[in-house]
């Protein structure tokens, strides 16, 4: 007989692990922000992802960038690193993630390619840093320890 899943659960010890992104803070000429909705949620956030092995930190918020907007940019500036209780994700399975986030600053230029997927069905658009939409946990947190909520 195999006792039910919830009941080897209690022998199993949940796991904690150490997660490390990267996180772009991209603004425009006019100093607004660019965000990528969420499509599932409708919340907003900033381009960001985990860190593959090997990789140089640069080199990760380079590709989400990428991987995220559609978009490059020749200079990004590292704005701070973050880590601490705040960012923690708890999955329901008792397993929790510590982030250690690296924050970059990008400047993307508007042109015609930007243009085109700005206000389009691909999620992106620049807002004002006074008049920002609703947020998901984390950016919201990135971007108050970047002081512009």
């Amino acid at each position: 007989m195999n006792p039910p899943a919830r009941d080897l659960a209690q022998y199993i010890a949940n796991r904690s692990h150490i997660v490390v992104k990267a996180a772009v803070r991209a603004e425009n000429e006019q100093g607004e922000l660019l965000l990528i909705q969420h499509a599932e949620h409708g919340h907003w956030r900033i381009p960001a992802g985990q860190m593959r092995p090997g990789e140089a930190i640069e080199d990760t918020a380079h590709r989400e960038l990428w991987e995220e907007t559609g978009w490059t940019t020749d200079h990004m500036t590292l704005e701070g690193l973050h880590s601490g209780p705040n960012l923690r994700h708890l999955h329901a399975s008792g397993d929790e993630e510590y982030f250690v986030i690296a924050m970059f600053r990008a400047h993307i230029v508007q042109d015609s390619l930007v243009e085109s997927r700005v206000n389009s069905e691909a999620g992106l658009k620049f807002f004002d840093l006074k008049s920002l939409p609703r947020l998901n946990d984390l950016s919201r947190l990135l971007l108050r320890y970047s002081e512009i909520e």
